[in-house]
Order: structure tokens, then C-alpha cells, then sequence
């Protein structure tokens, strides 16, 4: 896989290269937010949603936007989310020019969810009040009968609390970088009886089946897309009857690659999948993003660095992931798992 090189260095790349801190990481993220009361004048800001026609144009700027802002993305993804999953994206605009966004996307579990996310701006519209405007636009156009969630980083949770009246969940997550070694998974797990195929190999419908168990809904048109989506590779693994034991995502982003989602029927099938990965990327540096108690054992055997932490947050009703079915990474910032 190609490694595209870029002039410029960005935030997340700094922490990837230099072990970053949870103190950098949260104080970038917290800028990013745009939390500051500046009531300065602003300029006409216009909000409006993004149309099917634009989608190419305006994804690519909100790449940038979020990379900008430190979240190590790539366009084919964010242009795959906002393609796939139903959504509203608000485009906020000075002048016909995009200087920031937020988008509401549909869960499509079985209780009415959106999950709130994607509120980034240019560095230059940043602390100038944009945010709060967006922000109050976005809770005015949502369905109130439907429950919101979101991931917040913890030391912005008061005003979460206090401003959007959300709650916090259990659900505590922490994103880690670092570089994944294929001699450092035992011969042990290299012998074991657990095989570890490309999902071309595994029959769908078995796997469609064990997700549904840990996203608490069928998403199989969403998953037959990702699976199929051109810059993704995925491995799944089966016992010795075929039985699906869990399933892992890699996709390349800007300054590393993406592991996501990681499920797994324990951390011994986690770590089955993830030797199949460095095997595949060969010491390139990756990311996970999951529940913390699940993916602290696992990244500190391998020497990766926390990067953030974030709680689950929501509106009116908590949506429980069934961890028993280990989740340890889980599909993206912006989906519910």
C-alpha cells in the first residue's frame, strides 16, 4: 500500500511520530471545539445542508478541515460516510465559502439514534462564536423524539452537561497510536486453531450475523459496502467449523493506518487478527479507537501511546454495547460502534 508522504505536519502526525501526550492531544481537540465565548461581530454566516451533487467537492474540504484539526483522516472515508450512512451534513458558510460543518447521522439501531458529529472548522473561524451558532442551528433541525449520542472528550464534559443537557454512559473510550510488530505476537498464537482469513474467503452472511450481535442491529448494506469499498482490507476469524470469532478493518488515512472496527471473541482472537495486520502493513504505524478497559491491555503490550479519551455521551437513553463480544476498536469517531 502506498504511503502518500505530505510537506506539512499536522497535529495528530506530531503525536504519531513523537509519543504524543494526553495534555497536547486534549488541548488541540479543545481548541477544535471552539468553546470560547467570544462574542467579537461576526460575519453573515449562512447554514445550510449539503446537497447530493457537492457531495465530492465539500467532502474533500471537510477531509482537510478534520485533518486540520488533528483527527488523521482520508477523503475516501469521509466520502464513504457521508455517502453510506444516512445523514444531514450542515454546511456553514461565509460568502459561498465553507469554513466549517456538522453532520447528524442515522445509528439505524432499533431505538431511534442519531449520532451528533464531524463539528470542525478552518483554523481561522475558530473562537469567534461559529461553534455556539452551528451548534444551537443543528439541535433546532434534529428530530427532538430521537435519541442523540456523541463522544466527548472528558474535560469538556461539563459543558456538555450544562449547555446540550447530555448525560454520560459507561462507555469510556481512548484512541492509541503506535507500530504494530509481527514478532511480537507469540508462537502460541501463531499456532493456535483460530485461522485468519480475507473476508473474500469467509462466507458474508456469518459474518453479517456476528456483527448484527455487536452493533445491535443488521447493517449488512452498509458492511457489503465497506467490505467492498476499494481502500479497505478486511480479515475475519473462523474456528476450525467455519464459525465466525470476530473481524477486523484496516484502511490507509494520512500519516498511518486505521484499524476499524476490531471485534473479537476475546483478547486472543484480537491479537490472531491484529499479527495478520502488521503482517500486512510491516511496522507501519496504526490507530484503534475503542473502550478503554478492552484495548488497555492490548495497546500496552505493544508499546502504543494514548492519544485521547472520550465518554459516550446521550440525550435520553443510553445504548449499551455488549462488550461480552469484545469490541476493541470500534468502527469510527462518527458511528455508534
Amino acid at each position: 500500500m502506498a504511503r502518500l508522504l505530505q510537506k506539512s505536519i499536522r497535529p495528530m502526525d506530531w503525536l504519531l511520530r513523537n509519543s504524543g501526550t494526553l495534555q497536547t492531544c486534549s488541548n488541540i481537540l479543545e481548541k477544535s471545539c471552539n468553546l470560547h465565548t467570544d462574542l467579537r461581530p461576526q460575519q453573515q454566516l449562512v447554514i445550510r445542508v449539503m446537497e447530493k451533487h457537492e457531495l465530492e467537492e465539500k467532502t474533500k474540504i471537510i477531509t482537510q478541515m478534520v485533518n486540520d484539526e488533528g483527527w488523521n483522516q482520508c477523503w475516501n472515508w469521509v466520502k464513504f460516510l457521508f455517502t453510506t450512512v444516512p445523514n444531514k451534513c450542515y454546511l456553514a458558510e461565509i460568502n459561498s465559502k465553507l469554513i466549517g460543518c456538522a453532520a447528524s447521522f442515522d445509528t439505524g439501531i432499533d431505538i431511534p439514534t442519531q449520532y451528533i458529529g464531524y463539528i470542525v472548522f478552518k483554523p481561522e473561524y475558530r473562537n469567534k462564536n461559529y461553534y455556539t451558532t452551528l451548534s444551537r442551528y443543528v439541535n433546532n433541525h434534529i428530530n427532538k423524539e430521537h435519541n442523540i449520542i456523541g463522544n466527548v472528550i472528558n474535560r469538556l464534559i461539563p459543558f456538555y452537561e450544562e449547555k446540550e443537557n447530555l448525560k454520560k454512559t459507561s462507555l469510556y473510550l481512548t484512541a492509541y497510536a503506535g507500530t504494530l510488530k509481527h514478532s511480537a505476537f507469540n508462537d502460541d498464537e501463531a499456532n493456535s486453531n483460530i485461522k485468519v482469513v480475507p473476508i473474500s474467503e469467509a462466507l458474508m452472511s456469518n459474518v453479517f450475523q456476528y456483527d448484527a450481535a455487536i452493533y445491535t442491529a443488521s447493517r449488512s448494506k452498509y458492511l457489503n459496502a465497506w467490505f467492498n469499498s476499494g481502500f479497505t482490507t478486511t480479515y475475519v476469524a473462523i474456528d476450525e467449523e467455519g464459525l465466525v470469532l470476530g473481524y477486523t478493518t484496516l484502511y490507509e488515512v494520512e500519516h498511518s493506518y486505521r484499524i476499524s472496527p476490531l471485534y473479537a471473541n476475546g483478547l486472543h482472537v484480537a491479537k490472531k487478527l491484529l499479527a495478520k495486520v502488521a503482517l500486512t502493513i510491516k511496522d507501519e504505524k496504526v490507530m484503534l479507537y475503542g473502550p478503554h478497559n478492552n484495548l488497555v491491555k492490548l495497546a500496552n503490550q505493544h508499546g502504543m501511546k494514548e492519544l485521547f479519551q472520550f465518554t459516550r455521551m446521550y440525550s435520553k437513553q443510553d445504548i449499551p454495547i455488549p462488550l461480552e463480544k469484545s469490541v476493541y476498536s470500534i468502527s469510527g469517531v462518527v458511528q455508534f460502534i
